[in-house]
Protein backbone atom coordinates (compact mmCIF):
# COMPACT_ATOMS: atom_id res chain seq x y z
CA UNK A 1 0.00 0.00 0.00
CA UNK A 2 0.88 3.56 -0.74
CA UNK A 3 1.58 5.97 2.52
CA UNK A 4 -0.39 6.88 4.67
CA UNK A 5 -0.11 9.71 7.16
CA UNK A 6 0.32 9.91 10.74
CA UNK A 7 -0.27 12.21 13.20
CA UNK A 8 0.75 10.89 16.72
CA UNK A 9 -1.03 11.57 19.84
CA UNK A 10 1.10 10.44 22.60
CA UNK A 11 -2.11 10.42 24.70
CA UNK A 12 -3.16 7.07 23.12
CA UNK A 13 -0.02 5.06 22.36
CA UNK A 14 3.60 4.93 22.07
CA UNK A 15 5.35 6.36 19.02
CA UNK A 16 7.29 3.06 18.62
CA UNK A 17 4.10 1.11 19.17
CA UNK A 18 2.43 2.69 16.95
CA UNK A 19 4.95 2.91 14.18
CA UNK A 20 5.32 -0.80 14.40
CA UNK A 21 1.82 -0.87 13.83
CA UNK A 22 1.61 1.17 10.88
CA UNK A 23 4.42 -0.62 9.32
CA UNK A 24 2.28 -3.85 8.89
CA UNK A 25 -0.58 -2.33 7.01
CA UNK A 26 1.49 0.48 5.01
CA UNK A 27 4.68 0.42 2.75
CA UNK A 28 5.28 3.76 4.12
CA UNK A 29 4.64 5.92 6.83
CA UNK A 30 4.84 9.71 6.48
CA UNK A 31 5.59 10.86 10.20
CA UNK A 32 4.25 14.58 11.47
CA UNK A 33 6.10 15.50 14.65
CA UNK A 34 5.83 18.86 16.01
CA UNK A 35 9.39 20.12 17.86
CA UNK A 36 9.94 18.87 21.39
CA UNK A 37 10.71 15.92 23.50
CA UNK A 38 9.76 13.11 20.77
CA UNK A 39 11.38 14.46 18.18
CA UNK A 40 14.62 12.40 18.92
CA UNK A 41 13.02 9.34 19.19
CA UNK A 42 10.82 9.97 15.88
CA UNK A 43 14.41 10.28 14.08
CA UNK A 44 15.74 7.05 15.64
CA UNK A 45 12.80 5.15 14.21
CA UNK A 46 13.46 6.61 10.93
CA UNK A 47 16.96 5.72 10.75
CA UNK A 48 15.96 2.14 12.12
CA UNK A 49 13.40 2.04 9.13
CA UNK A 50 15.35 3.40 6.04
CA UNK A 51 13.04 4.05 3.14
CA UNK A 52 9.88 3.49 4.76
CA UNK A 53 9.59 6.46 7.32
CA UNK A 54 9.37 9.65 6.13
CA UNK A 55 9.52 12.30 9.17
CA UNK A 56 8.37 15.96 8.84
CA UNK A 57 9.42 18.10 12.17
CA UNK A 58 7.31 20.86 12.86
CA UNK A 59 6.84 24.05 14.73
CA UNK A 60 3.33 23.91 14.06
CA UNK A 61 0.69 22.80 16.70
CA UNK A 62 -2.97 22.85 17.33
CA UNK A 63 -4.80 23.66 14.05
CA UNK A 64 -1.12 24.26 12.12
CA UNK A 65 -0.47 20.87 12.73
CA UNK A 66 -4.39 19.99 11.84
CA UNK A 67 -3.80 21.12 8.59
CA UNK A 68 -0.34 19.80 7.88
CA UNK A 69 -2.17 16.66 8.16
CA UNK A 70 -4.98 17.39 5.96
CA UNK A 71 -2.65 18.56 3.44
CA UNK A 72 -0.86 15.14 3.82
CA UNK A 73 -3.53 13.08 3.66
CA UNK A 74 -5.05 15.14 0.20
CA UNK A 75 -2.06 14.81 -1.80
CA UNK A 76 -0.85 11.39 -0.87
CA UNK A 77 -3.27 9.55 -3.01
CA UNK A 78 -1.96 10.89 -5.79
CA UNK A 79 1.74 12.55 -5.29
CA UNK A 80 5.07 10.97 -4.51
CA UNK A 81 5.27 10.88 -0.33
CA UNK A 82 9.08 13.43 -1.50
CA UNK A 83 6.83 16.10 -3.03
CA UNK A 84 3.94 16.09 -0.26
CA UNK A 85 7.01 16.50 2.22
CA UNK A 86 7.99 19.73 -0.01
CA UNK A 87 4.47 20.87 -0.11
CA UNK A 88 4.40 20.79 3.90
CA UNK A 89 7.16 23.02 3.82
CA UNK A 90 5.72 25.22 1.32
CA UNK A 91 2.47 25.19 3.84
CA UNK A 92 4.66 26.12 6.50
CA UNK A 93 6.89 28.82 5.30
CA UNK A 94 3.67 30.68 3.73
CA UNK A 95 1.13 30.51 6.29
CA UNK A 96 0.63 32.15 9.13
CA UNK A 97 -0.57 31.19 13.13
CA UNK A 98 -2.08 33.26 15.33
CA UNK A 99 -3.34 32.78 19.11
CA UNK A 100 -5.27 34.90 20.60
CA UNK A 101 -6.10 34.73 24.56
CA UNK A 102 -8.14 36.71 27.22
CA UNK A 103 -6.72 34.04 30.33
CA UNK A 104 -4.39 36.27 32.12
CA UNK A 105 -3.52 33.36 34.57
CA UNK A 106 -2.75 30.66 32.10
CA UNK A 107 -0.71 33.13 30.17
CA UNK A 108 1.09 34.19 33.54
CA UNK A 109 2.23 30.04 34.22
CA UNK A 110 3.73 30.15 30.18
CA UNK A 111 5.87 33.17 30.98
CA UNK A 112 4.05 34.88 27.76
CA UNK A 113 2.14 37.65 29.61
CA UNK A 114 4.46 41.36 29.90
CA UNK A 115 4.24 43.37 32.90
CA UNK A 116 0.58 45.09 33.24
CA UNK A 117 -0.71 42.46 30.57
CA UNK A 118 -2.82 41.09 33.43
CA UNK A 119 -5.02 43.92 33.97
CA UNK A 120 -5.31 45.03 30.87
CA UNK A 121 -7.04 41.48 29.77
CA UNK A 122 -9.12 41.73 32.58
CA UNK A 123 -10.50 44.78 30.80
CA UNK A 124 -11.88 43.01 28.38
CA UNK A 125 -8.46 42.80 25.72
CA UNK A 126 -7.30 39.88 24.30
CA UNK A 127 -3.52 38.88 23.78
CA UNK A 128 -3.13 38.31 19.95
CA UNK A 129 0.41 36.20 19.52
CA UNK A 130 1.65 35.28 16.16
CA UNK A 131 4.22 32.74 15.51
CA UNK A 132 7.87 33.17 14.05
CA UNK A 133 10.57 31.12 13.47
CA UNK A 134 8.49 28.58 15.82
CA UNK A 135 8.34 30.94 18.88
CA UNK A 136 5.25 32.92 19.38
CA UNK A 137 6.46 36.59 19.21
CA UNK A 138 6.42 38.66 22.33
CA UNK A 139 5.41 41.04 23.37
CA UNK A 140 1.60 40.11 22.09
CA UNK A 141 -0.71 42.48 20.14
CA UNK A 142 -3.57 43.88 22.77
CA UNK A 143 -6.58 43.57 20.56
CA UNK A 144 -10.25 44.50 22.01
CA UNK A 145 -12.67 41.21 22.42
CA UNK A 146 -14.57 42.18 19.66
CA UNK A 147 -12.14 42.59 17.10
CA UNK A 148 -10.22 39.74 17.36
CA UNK A 149 -11.92 38.04 14.59
CA UNK A 150 -11.58 41.11 12.05
CA UNK A 151 -7.64 40.65 13.35
CA UNK A 152 -7.03 37.72 12.63
CA UNK A 153 -8.84 38.10 9.47
CA UNK A 154 -7.77 41.33 8.12
CA UNK A 155 -4.03 39.87 9.19
CA UNK A 156 -4.18 36.65 6.41
CA UNK A 157 -6.27 38.74 4.28
CA UNK A 158 -3.07 41.09 3.83
CA UNK A 159 -0.55 38.52 3.88
CA UNK A 160 -2.52 36.16 1.10
CA UNK A 161 -3.27 38.57 -1.20
CA UNK A 162 -6.05 37.43 -2.97
CA UNK A 163 -5.13 33.83 -3.42
CA UNK A 164 -7.23 30.94 -2.06
CA UNK A 165 -6.89 30.53 0.96
CA UNK A 166 -7.74 27.38 3.70
CA UNK A 167 -8.09 28.57 7.31
CA UNK A 168 -8.32 26.01 10.46
CA UNK A 169 -9.11 27.80 13.72
CA UNK A 170 -9.57 26.13 17.34
CA UNK A 171 -11.96 27.61 19.91
CA UNK A 172 -11.93 27.46 23.71
CA UNK A 173 -15.07 27.06 25.61
CA UNK A 174 -14.76 30.30 27.30
CA UNK A 175 -14.79 32.64 23.99
CA UNK A 176 -17.46 34.33 23.00
CA UNK A 177 -19.75 32.45 21.36
CA UNK A 178 -20.59 35.53 19.21
CA UNK A 179 -17.11 34.85 17.33
CA UNK A 180 -18.44 31.96 15.56
CA UNK A 181 -20.63 34.23 13.34
CA UNK A 182 -18.40 37.36 13.20
CA UNK A 183 -15.55 34.78 11.84
CA UNK A 184 -17.67 33.26 9.41
CA UNK A 185 -18.03 37.07 8.23
CA UNK A 186 -14.47 38.35 8.57
CA UNK A 187 -13.00 35.54 6.60
CA UNK A 188 -15.23 35.74 4.25
CA UNK A 189 -14.99 39.24 3.26
CA UNK A 190 -10.81 39.57 3.77
CA UNK A 191 -9.86 36.27 2.11
CA UNK A 192 -10.77 34.61 -0.88
CA UNK A 193 -11.72 31.78 1.09
CA UNK A 194 -11.66 27.66 0.06
CA UNK A 195 -12.34 25.94 2.67
CA UNK A 196 -12.45 26.98 6.81
CA UNK A 197 -12.56 24.71 9.58
CA UNK A 198 -13.89 25.75 13.13
CA UNK A 199 -13.38 23.31 15.84
CA UNK A 200 -13.11 22.88 19.81
CA UNK A 201 -9.56 23.82 21.28
CA UNK A 202 -8.29 20.52 22.30
CA UNK A 203 -8.12 19.37 25.95
CA UNK A 204 -3.93 19.50 26.34
CA UNK A 205 -3.84 22.77 23.75
CA UNK A 206 -6.52 24.59 26.70
CA UNK A 207 -4.77 23.46 29.74
CA UNK A 208 -1.94 25.18 28.11
CA UNK A 209 -3.22 28.77 26.57
CA UNK A 210 -6.93 29.15 28.57
CA UNK A 211 -10.49 28.17 27.59
CA UNK A 212 -10.97 31.82 26.55
CA UNK A 213 -8.32 31.18 23.74
CA UNK A 214 -9.02 31.15 19.76
CA UNK A 215 -5.68 29.25 17.44
CA UNK A 216 -5.40 29.96 13.81
CA UNK A 217 -3.85 28.59 10.70
CA UNK A 218 -4.17 29.50 7.17
CA UNK A 219 -2.53 29.27 4.52
CA UNK A 220 -2.46 30.26 0.69
CA UNK A 221 -2.76 27.84 -2.60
Amino acid sequence: MEPGPFLWNPLREGLETALKRLLGVYDRVLLLVPFGAHLALAETLRDRHPGRVLLHATPLFGPGLHALYKRAEELLATSQAEEVVRELERVEREGRFYLASGDPETLRRQGWLPPGGGLVLKLGVYALFALEAGRLRMPPLPVPESLVPTALADFWGRAFAGRPTRVYLYMGKGAPASWRQSLHKALKEALHLQKGHLLPLTRDLETKVGSKSLMGFAYPL
